[in-house]
């Protein structure tokens, strides 16, 4: 019986390692990647978004078309392609916080809302204004409260 305990123990042990490991290192790889620099560079709206913005994810193909914006009521939701028709799925709310990860002021896009499935209320995203009407976005989970790993970069324009 005290075996087993110990072999649980040293997996759940391995386990948390290698996630903390995994989260550390695509931490590491959003950071460094050239997308960071001009992350750093913008700065927080002036003025909340509003509407539709189309989007790109940074190195993937999806099916995600962009976000829509309600700046009076400080929400959104995601737009998806599916079978040829968009689909709104994903709400979200909107306000201005401190970077998660870095030392800036961001318009934080946040997840954590009842109507959204439970992993996708770990997600919260960062954007930043680069241009008018461009926005440079980083995705960020925080699965464990007070250690979210930044996993990329989006575009919204």
């Amino acid at each position: 019986m005290k075996m087993i305990g110990l072999l649980l123990l040293t997996l759940g042990f391995i386990f948390i390692a290698t996630i903390l490991f995994i989260g550390t290192y695509r931490t590491w790889k959003t950071q460094t990647s050239p997308n960071q620099a001009l992350f750093i560079s913008g700065s927080a709206p002036m003025a909340l978004p509003n509407g539709f913005y189309s989007g790109k994810v940074t190195g993937l193909k999806t099916n995600w078309q962009g976000k829509k914006f309600n700046s009076k009521s400080k929400t959104g939701i995601n737009i998806f392609k599916k079978e040829g028709k968009q689909i709104e799925l994903y709400p979200f709310k909107i306000y201005m916080a401190a970077g998660l990860q870095d030392n800036i002021e961001v318009l934080r896009i946040d997840y954590n809302l009842p109507e959204n499935p439970l992993w996708v209320r770990f997600v919260k995203d960062e954007i930043v204004e680069t241009g008018e009407d461009k926005f440079l976005g980083k995705i960020h989970l925080t699965v464990i409260p007070g250690l979210p790993v930044s996993v990329g970069y989006f575009s919204l324009f």
